[in-house]
């Protein structure tokens, strides 16, 4: 019998490599480059480099894509309990999304409400901005938000496939996200703070032209490579892995015969009718399982 289930799994497990060495190409290119290239006159070159990793992360994403949508399609594969958990996943995932938009509302509001403010009458220049409004702040205090919301989706969406060992890979997995989230975040405002606050940022935000020795010196020993850069390079490696190995387990069940699909009961075979709960063999016009009382109205 075909096993949606497992092919996503399959499919997940393949972006999730591809991520992971992504990653590693970005935070390596990102490491290994000279401030002085990051100038107004060749922001097209520095990028174009990137183009390879953009591609080859896309394709990773279009492979996480299609393995979660079998996820969905086969939630019901393996009993009640998974199909809730995959429902509940979905939920999640729906309202990260509706997070994710009003981060960028709230964003997109309060740089233009603090350049409405402060351009027409000249009061404050932008560096006071972002300091006295916390603004770099409140962008960083979504992060662990979103990373929280992201864990919980790969919890629901394996925690019934695993066994004990998987969910303990897989919790370690998401506190990892959690935690590399936090510690990426405050180290970022603290940066951040920093960055704002020297001479050659206000410099370069507050003059009329822009020159490519404001760039170098605002790129020139920034910490953020050295601290957050790499806190975020281990941490996300780290939970990326996890969840490799959270997803190789099930996959690893299903393929040895561990976990067993459940065939769909059909009136012309009675006799193979079996509980999606705890996988006893039923009468067919049971409505409750007499070996683990499961109802079955909302699920046949």
């Amino acid at each position: 019998m075909k096993c949606y289930t497992k092919t996503g799994l399959l499919l997940l497990m393949i972006s999730g490599i591809i991520s992971i060495l992504a990653t590693i190409f970005m935070y390596s290119f990102w490491f290994s480059f000279s401030p002085e290239n990051i100038t107004p006159e060749n922001f097209t070159s520095f990028f174009m480099v990137l183009i390879p990793a953009a591609v080859v992360g896309g394709i990773g994403g279009l492979f996480a894509l299609i393995g979660a949508i079998l996820m969905l399609i086969g939630r019901k594969e393996f009993g009640e309990k998974h199909r809730k958990f995959i429902f509940y996943a979905v939920l999640i995932f729906i309202i990260s999304i509706v997070v994710m938009v009003m981060i960028t509302v709230v964003i997109a509001f309060m740089t233009f409400s603090y350049v409405s403010q402060t351009i027409p009458n000249g009061s404050e220049n932008m560096t006071d901005v972002f300091i006295n409004n916390n603004f770099f702040s409140t962008i960083f205090l979504f992060t662990p938000i979103s990373a929280a919301l992201g864990g919980l989706i790969w919890v629901f969406g394996l925690y019934q496939l695993e066994n004990k060992n998987g969910r303990m890979v897989l919790f370690a997995a998401f506190i990892c996200m959690v935690v590399t989230a936090v510690v990426v975040a405050i180290s970022s405002m603290l940066f951040f703070g920093d960055w704002v606050n020297s001479e050659a940022f206000k410099e370069l935000i507050n003059s009329s032209s822009y020159s490519s020795s404001s760039y170098s010196q605002i790129f020139t020993g920034s910490q953020w490579i050295g601290t957050t850069g790499v806190y975020s390079l281990i941490g996300n490696t780290v939970s990326n892995v996890l969840l490799i190995i959270a997803m190789y387990i099930p996959y690893k069940r299903i393929t040895s015969g561990e976990l067993i699909p459940i065939s769909p009961p059909t009136r012309s075979d009675e006799q193979n009718r079996i509980c999606p709960n705890c996988g006893e063999v039923i009468p067919f016009d049971a409505q409750i399982c007499p070996y683990c009382s499961k109802q079955f109205e909302t699920y046949l």
